[in-house]
C-alpha cells in the first residue's frame, strides 16, 4: 500500500485484492493514519483488482473515521468490476466516488 500527502489530502493507494484476508490490515492502517490535521483522505483504488464485502467494510471504517475527525473522504480510480460492487452495494450513497485522483482533489 502506498501512502502520500498532496495539498493536505492523504492519498492511500492499496493494491491487489481488498478481501477477507487483506481488508483487516487495511482498516487497521486507515485508523492509524486518518487524523484531523488533514483536509481529507482519498482512497485510490486504481490498483485494486477485486473488492469483497470485507473490502467494502474497510472503506466504511475509513469513512467513519474521517467523519469522526471532521475531514473529507472519497474513493477514486475504480475499475469496472470494483465500481459495480461499490454501486450495487449502495456505497455510493454515503461515500463520494470519482473517476480520477485529479477529479477527486478538485471536487472535495
Amino acid at each position: 500500500m502506498k501512502i502520500e500527502e498532496q495539498n493536505g489530502f492523504l492519498i492511500v493507494s492499496p493494491n491487489g485484492k481488498l478481501d477477507t484476508i487483506t481488508a483487516p490490515k487495511f482498516s487497521e492502517e486507515l485508523l492509524t493514519i486518518i487524523n484531523p490535521k488533514l483536509k481529507g483522505c482519498i482512497i485510490d483504488l486504481s490498483d485494486i483488482s477485486f473488492l469483497s464485502s470485507s473490502g467494502l467494510q474497510s472503506l466504511l471504517i475509513g469513512a467513519k473515521e474521517a467523519q469522526k475527525n471532521n475531514i473529507k473522504y472519497a474513493v477514486c480510480g475504480m475499475n469496472k468490476m470494483v465500481k459495480d460492487v461499490f454501486l450495487l452495494s449502495g456505497f455510493d450513497r454515503f461515500i463520494n466516488s470519482f473517476d480520477t485522483l485529479e477529479d477527486t482533489i478538485k471536487n472535495l
